[in-house]
C-alpha cells in the first residue's frame, strides 16, 4: 500500500489527537450509534498512520523509517546495499534502514497462562484499537519495524518479517517434543513447500515485507541436540525402519566413507538435503523478497550445516544469549558467512515481585538492564555488518509449564514498565540520531 510521505518539524514524540465535539454538524448529520462514532476516530488516525509513515513527527526519515542521509538505490522492495563500506537494509524509497524492533507483537490475541488479557479486557478484542496503541508506542519509542509473529493488520502498517517453519518440530526449544523429520522422503518434500505456501498466503507481498524467516531455533548441533530431545538428527535417521528413504542414504553413506563415517558429516548431508529443496521453492515463491533464512542459537552455532545454506539466504539471523555483544563471535560469524547479521532475538530481563523466574539472562534490577541494552547497541551497530537488532517479547506471557515469565515491555494488564521503556527509548534514539548524521569509525 502506498503512502504518502510527511516530514515534519515537531516536538520529540509528539503524537496526533482527535478530539470531537457531539453538537458539531458532522453528528448532526449523522445520527449513528454510539459504538460507530467511537470508532470514527479510530478509523482516521489509521488512515493517518497508513500515510504518515514510521516516524512521522521525527526529521531524517523517509516513511519505512529509512534514513535520508543514507542513500542507496530505490527499488520499491527492502534490499541489501553496501554503503561507504557498510552493510544496509535499503526501504523500498532508497534509504539506509536498520530494523530496530520487537517480536511477538502478535502475542497480544495469546494471554497463555498470563492472568490479565490485555486485548480482550482492555481494547475489546479489536486489533484496530491495540494497532493504534501499538504504533503510538513503537513511534514513541523509537521502534522501526515487527520481528516475526505479527498479526496481519499491523503488517499493513509497519516494515516486518515473514516467517515459517518448513522442518516442522525442530526447534531446540520444544526439548522432548521435537520430532526430526526424514527430509530425504517425498512425505517430507511435500510438507515443507505446503509450509512454505502457507507463509506466502499468510504474509501476502507488501513493500512493508522486509524478508522471510524459517525455522526458530533448529538443534542442529549434536551436542544440544542430544540434551534437549535425547536424541540428534542422525540419531532420528539411524532410527528408520529398513527401506525408508534417509535410512537408505545413509546406509549408503556409511559404505561410502566406512571408518570415516562420522555424525557429523552426515548431518552435513541433512542440511544439504534441507536447504537444497526449501532455498529454490522459496525463491520461487518470494521472488522479490530477502531470505533470511534459520534462526539460529548463538549459544550452538552449526558452522558447517551453516555452510550449506549460504547459497540460499541473503542474510545469517542469530539469536544470541547473554547481556555483552561478543565483537569476536560475530566477526567470525561475519568472517565465515560474509553474509550481514541479523540479531532476530535477543533480550535482557530483569525479575519482578510476582516473578523470579524470567526468561533471557537476567540483571538486578531494570537500571542494569537499560546500560546493558544501551551498550549492546553501540557495540553491535559500530560493526559494518550489523542490520537489525530486534527485541523478543512485546507483552509479558506467562508459562506454567515451565513455570517462566516471558517479559514484554508492556505489563500483562497493558502497563508500560515505565522505568523500561524510557531508557529504552533514550537507547534506540541515540542510536537513531547515529545514523542520521555521517557515519565515521566503522569497523
Amino acid at each position: 500500500m502506498p503512502f504518502n510521505l510527511k516530514v515534519v518539524a515537531a516536538p520529540p514524540f509528539k503524537t496526533f489527537s482527535f478530539m470531537h465535539d457531539k453538537s458539531n454538524e458532522y453528528y448532526k448529520l449523522h445520527p449513528m450509534n454510539k459504538r460507530f462514532i467511537n470508532f470514527v476516530p479510530l478509523v482516521l488516525l489509521i488512515a493517518v498512520s497508513l500515510s504518515a509513515g514510521v516516524f512521522p513527527d521525527r526529521n531524517g526519515f523517509d516513511r519505512y523509517g529509512g534514513y535520508l542521509a543514507i542513500k542507496g538505490e530505490a527499488t520499491g522492495r527492502f534490499h541489501l546495499q553496501v554503503i561507504e563500506d557498510r552493510h544496509f537494509l535499503i526501504t523500498p524509497d532508497g534509504h539506509g534502514f536498520l530494523s530496530v524492533g520487537v517480536t511477538h507483537t502478535g502475542g497480544l490475541s495469546r494471554p497463555d497462562q498470563s492472568k490479565r488479557d490485555h486485548l480482550r479486557q482492555n481494547l475489546d478484542n479489536d486489533w484496530g484499537k491495540a494497532n493504534t496503541e501499538l504504533v503510538s508506542h513503537f513511534r514513541k519509542w523509537g521502534y522501526n519495524s515487527l520481528g516475526y509473529d505479527s498479526h496481519l493488520s499491523t503488517r499493513k502498517l509497519l516494515p516486518h518479517f515473514a516467517s515459517c517453519y518448513p522442518t516442522s518440530k525442530v526447534s531446540a526449544w520444544q526439548g522432548k517434543r521435537i520430532r526430526f523429520p526424514d527430509v530425504f522422503g517425498d512425505s517430507w518434500k511435500q510438507q515443507a513447500r505446503h509450509a512454505l505456501e502457507q507463509m506466502a498466503k499468510q504474509f501476502p507481498d507488501h513493500p512493508n515485507r522486509i524478508g522471510i524467516y524459517w525455522t526458530d531455533m533448529p538443534a542442529w548441533d549434536l551436542k544440544q541436540a542430544k540434551r534437549a530431545a535425547g536424541k540428534t538428527w542422525v540419531d532420528a535417521i539411524r532410527e528408520l525402519p529398513d527401506g525408508a528413504p534417509g535410512k537408505r542414504r545413509y546406509e549408503r553413506f556409511l559404505r561410502e566413507n566406512g571408518a570415516d563415517a562420522s555424525d557429523e558429516d552426515f548431518l552435513v548431508l541433512i542440511a544439504r538435503e534441507v536447504y537444497s529443496h526449501i532455498g529454490p521453492l522459496t525463491r520461487k515463491l518470494a521472488s522479490n523478497t530477502l531470505v533470511f533464512g534459520e534462526r539460529y542459537s548463538g549459544a550452538a552455532m552449526p558452522w558447517r550445516v551453516i555452510q550449506e545454506a549460504l547459497p540460499w539466504i541473503d542474510v545469517l539471523s542469530v539469536q544470541p544469549g547473554g547481556s555483552l555483544f561478543s565483537e569476536t563471535d560475530f566477526e567470525r560469524a561475519y568472517r565465515e558467512t560474509k553474509k550481514p547479521v541479523m540479531i532476530c532475538d535477543h533480550q535482557v530481563s530483569f525479575k519482578t515481585p510476582e516473578h523470579s523466574n524470567v526468561m533471557w539472562k537476567t540483571l538486578p534490577d531494570i537500571a542494569s538492564v537499560g546500560k546493558a541494552h544501551d551498550k549492546f547497541l553501540q557495540y553491535g551497530f559500530a560493526t559494518r555488518y550489523l542490520i537489525g537488532y530486534n527485541r523478543c517479547q512485546y507483552i509479558d506471557r506467562y508459562k506454567v509449564d515451565p513455570r517462566i515469565l516471558k517479559q514484554g515491555l508492556l505489563q500483562v494488564d497493558g502497563t508500560p514498565y515505565q522505568e523500561l521503556v524510557e531508557t529504552v527509548q533514550r537507547n534506540n534514539w541515540r542510536l537513531h540520531h547515529r545514523f542520521l548524521r555521517v557515519q565515521e569509525g566503522r569497523k
